[in-house]
């Protein structure tokens, strides 16, 4: 960075700041209001090579805050989520004031992956123009008394061009709008499950509908667990072992948009275990309790079709007012288990007979 000089960026359509010319356009766009009192913009460059194949290592991270008019006096002290760097500080090597702004400077070691440099984490704070700039970077980058002439001349060219009076409302109000979609999502799918003749459902204590156990969760957030037996195999030995895998649904011919997994219970390493092929989630611990009463022969590897939805998470309200999202493939799963395109030589098991 000797001597290099700074260029102009647009903090969107907010405000301009000279940065070096070495950083990068502004990184993760998304996480700029992860905090109701400023908005943080973030730049940085990286060893590429030492990047690519393991987490990012910065030469120099920078995040230029633009705080609200009324941010108390901690969250000018506190590192936006943005400022993933994690030095070994060494402690305060310089303080001073320019104008209404406090520059400091501490020193630092930079260790993480095959890096080991040091570094100092420049500081300036300007609760005036409501500007906090934090920029971590390492010697090789930029020394001491570079570092504290660079981090002025970039606060001393910061314009606020916008006030984001609507943009600091519009996140102080998030979180009672997220309540309100949380408490609008969790009356939509009671609702749902009252007109399926499943308004009793309590949290642990799974109940059977049409061959397919359903199961709600309350904690630690709220979710519905679809569950269809589909039925066993012979193990590797009587004494259990390493279970045959099922095919990927998604190989199968017409069954690619099927929203479920395969999942399975079997006594592998001493031990009833649940799998599942696709990294889904298992069964919840009520259905998980009653299968493992059920099926206790070590011999046996016992089958099911299975989805969980997050009330919470979901994109859409498709699987908060139905549960025919799951349903309408459970005749496709079965057909595909009796023809033996899922795992060969299985007995279907009596539940999951219902089609």
């Amino acid at each position: 960075m000797r001597s290099e000089p700074l260029t102009e960026r647009r903090l969107d359509d907010i405000a301009v700041i000279k940065l070096p010319k070495s950083l990068k356009n502004e990184m993760l766009k998304g996480m700029r209001s992860h905090q109701a009192d400023q908005l943080a913009f973030t730049f940085g460059s990286t060893y590429l090579w030492r990047s690519m194949f393991a987490h990012s290592m910065y030469k120099q991270l920078l995040v230029v805050s633009v705080m609200a008019a009324d941010a108390s006096a901690d969250s000018y002290t506190m590192y936006p989520p943005t400022f993933s760097v994690s030095p070994d500080t060494r402690g305060n090597v310089h303080t001073s004031t320019r104008g209404t702004g406090t520059t400091t400077a501490t020193a630092a070691v930079y260790a993480t992956g095959s890096v080991n440099e040091p570094s100092h984490i420049f500081q300036h704070v300007d609760r005036t123009r409501r500007l906090r700039i934090i920029w971590h970077a390492v010697e090789s980058e930029a020394s001491l008394a570079e570092g504290l002439q660079m981090i002025d001349a970039m606060a001393a060219s910061f314009r606020l061009v916008s006030d984001p009076v609507a943009t600091f409302g519009d996140m102080r109000d998030r979180p009672r709008r997220e309540a309100e979609d949380r408490a609008r999502r969790l009356e939509l799918v009671k609702r749902m499950l009252a007109q399926e003749g499943l308004g009793g459902l309590v949290a642990g204590r799974p109940e059977l509908k049409d061959g397919m156990y359903v199961e709600w969760m309350a904690d630690p957030e709220p979710r519905y667990q679809l569950l269809v037996p589909l039925g066993k195999v012979k193990a590797a030995s009587p004494s259990g072992g390493v279970p045959p895998r099922p095919a990927q649904l998604s190989s199968q011919a017409g069954a690619s948009t099927l929203p479920g997994s395969i999942g399975w219970l079997s006594f592998t390493d001493g031990a009833w275990t649940y799998n599942n092929g696709d990294n889904a989630y298992l069964p919840f611990t009520g259905v998980a309790a009653m299968l493992s009463a059920t099926h206790a022969n070590k011999g046996e590897v016992f089958y099911y079709y299975t989805a969980t939805v997050r009330v919470e998470e979901e994109d859409t309200d498709e699987r908060l007012t139905s549960l025919g999202w799951f349903t309408a493939g459970v005749t496709d799963v079965k057909r595909l288990w009796r023809e033996g395109k899922l795992v060969p030589g299985g007995i279907p098991d009596s539940p999951g007979q219902q089609d």
